[in-house]
């Protein structure tokens, strides 16, 4: 009897360990997965004018700085306050002209592509314990191109400040622990 109650505590820890460092690859992915599946979901339905309105104040930012740049003349500015009046309406603050939707669909090209292979690669690794290195590696990867994206001076004319914050934030403090953490763990033996 004591013997089947040290196994069974045993078997218990070994499973309570392997499931706590488990999270580290699960808890990303799926987070990863409810976002392509939301965000992707919203670029397909709702098309360019909604991408385009979830960057309104940047984009108003970026404007502001070429006219003050470019135009010190009144009627200029007037022209561009009048433009930028109405937040909800696309249509006067954006010129949806052919190039631009040529660009949306370029980017949603390879968003496609994004949302084919991620959901394969979590499939595969899902189901193949073995690949979870190998798939938190890459995804560790693309968290530190992402990182010097936001690190980049020219993060500062794509985004707002506290975008950027945000984004900086959630890439050191949940991706790369997670992601790389997980990887770091298996790669190296330090876990089973």
């Amino acid at each position: 009897n004591i013997n089947k109650k040290s196994k069974n505590n045993n078997n218990t820890s070994i499973m309570g360990n392997l499931a706590s460092w488990e999270i580290l690859y699960w808890l990303p992915t799926c987070l990863d997965m409810s976002l392509l599946l939301f965000i992707y979901g919203s670029c397909n339905y709702e098309g360019v004018s909604w991408y385009l309105n979830t960057q309104a104040e940047v984009i108003a930012k970026q404007k502001d700085a070429n006219h003050k740049k470019k135009d010190s003349n009144d009627n200029d500015k007037k022209a561009s306050k009048e433009q930028s009046d109405d937040p909800t309406d696309v249509s006067k603050q954006f010129d949806l002209t052919p190039e631009v939707h040529a660009v949306w669909e370029l980017a949603m090209a390879a968003y496609n592509g994004y949302a084919c292979l991620f959901p394969l690669a979590v499939y595969w690794s899902a189901t193949n314990p073995e690949l979870r290195p190998s798939f938190c590696w890459a995804m560790t990867a693309l968290m530190v191109l992402k990182t010097y994206m936001l690190g980049n001076d020219s993060a500062d004319k794509k985004l707002s400040e506290s975008k950027r914050k945000e984004g900086l934030k959630t890439l050191f403090y949940f991706y790369f622990p997670t992601y790389g953490g997980y990887a770091i763990l298996k790669t190296f033996d330090l876990i089973e």
